[in-house]
């Protein structure tokens, strides 16, 4: 049958009317601004790979953000719907006016950071004089490679810190031989050691510290149940991971986002899911260990003055999405 003008002009505006439909369809929009390049972000890039975020709605997006304060303000900007970030920038925001801004999950309450040096450094003390190389000049990398220093017999400064960027950035001037150490994410950390830059020290086992969260908007999470569907993909992407069943598919999913080989891929897994498991089993923020982070913040006194805040106030509510304990 031959159509005419007019019903070829009315099949062309029914399709335009149905496009929205389509479109939504394939899922609301969700961009997450995270490093791919560290493992610590494996809960995203399973929830992606494996279909947990569209399943619950959303048509996934990544964004590489370049340094926690900048996807902080992607998040207030609304740019970013999850934004993930270090918890002093985050704090700070809220405490300088971001208040719509919440925590909503944590990929691990422990920090899977190692200090890396470059062959010449020994030992702690050899870092006396030297400069290392950090992510921003008030939060916990310095607070913590301060008690590391402090147990070897050093002072607060005795070492210079300069802010480098992100592991990957890191990693480069600790090639370039711009700084005598760094502290590094995983698995840069294990890519440093294998090419000659050692490990003196693993901040694991320091103590209890959400070194990243995931930052949202509470109107944002309380719309359209946006925080329940999207805790539920990330809790969902905890759950395959410590399965040991899908420890090969996890592991090839690391090698692809990271580019780094099965050695490493199996030396992080280790780490997060077998000895000594740091990885968090559900993606919850730990309130004890956040209370830390505000501690030592009050502690500073640039950003929060004692007695600190407690986490509370800082986490999104359960009934909007929030997964902490």
């Amino acid at each position: 049958m031959t159509m005419s003008r007019r019903n070829l002009l009315g099949a062309a505006a029914a399709a335009l009317v149905a496009r929205p439909a389509v479109l939504r369809a394939a899922g609301d929009p969700l961009t997450i601004g995270y490093v791919p390049a560290n493992a610590i972000y494996w809960d995203i890039h399973v929830a992606i790979e494996k279909g947990f975020f569209r399943e619950a709605g959303f048509d996934p997006q990544s964004a590489v953000m370049q340094s926690s304060p900048q996807s902080i303000q992607q998040a207030i900007a609304g740019t970013y719907q999850i934004a993930a970030a270090q918890p002093e920038p985050f704090i700070a925001a809220v405490q300088r006016g971001a208040k719509a801004l919440a925590a909503f999950a944590a990929p691990m309450n422990r920090a899977d950071w190692c200090l890396n040096v470059r062959p010449e450094i020994k030992s702690m003390a050899d870092l006396k004089g030297k400069v290392i190389g950090v992510a921003g000049l008030r939060n916990s990398e310095i607070w913590l490679t301060n008690q590391l220093m402090e147990q070897a017999g050093l002072k607060k400064g005795d070492v210079d810190f300069l802010v480098v960027g992100t592991s990957p950035a890191k990693m480069t001037a600790l090639q370039k031989g711009a700084i005598a150490a760094t502290i590094l994410f995983q698995p840069t950390a294990e890519l440093a050691i294998r090419e000659g830059f050692p490990a003196l020290a693993r901040y694991a086992a320091l103590r209890a510290y959400p070194s990243i969260l995931f930052i949202v908007d509470r109107i944002w999470a309380g719309t359209n149940d946006n925080g329940k569907r999207a805790a539920a993909a990330i809790r969902r992407a905890h759950e395959w991971l410590w399965d040991p069943a899908n420890r090969a598919e996890a592991t090839a999913i690391l090698m692809r986002v990271t580019k780094r080989d099965q050695a490493i891929a199996d030396i992080v897994y280790a780490a997060y899911f077998v000895d000594p498991g740091i990885y968090s089993r559900s993606g919850e923020v730990e309130l004890s260990g956040f209370d830390r982070v505000l501690a030592d913040m009050a502690q500073d006194g640039e950003i929060v003055v004692a007695p600190p805040p407690p986490a509370m106030g800082f986490v999104l509510s359960r009934e909007l999405g929030g997964m902490w304990s």
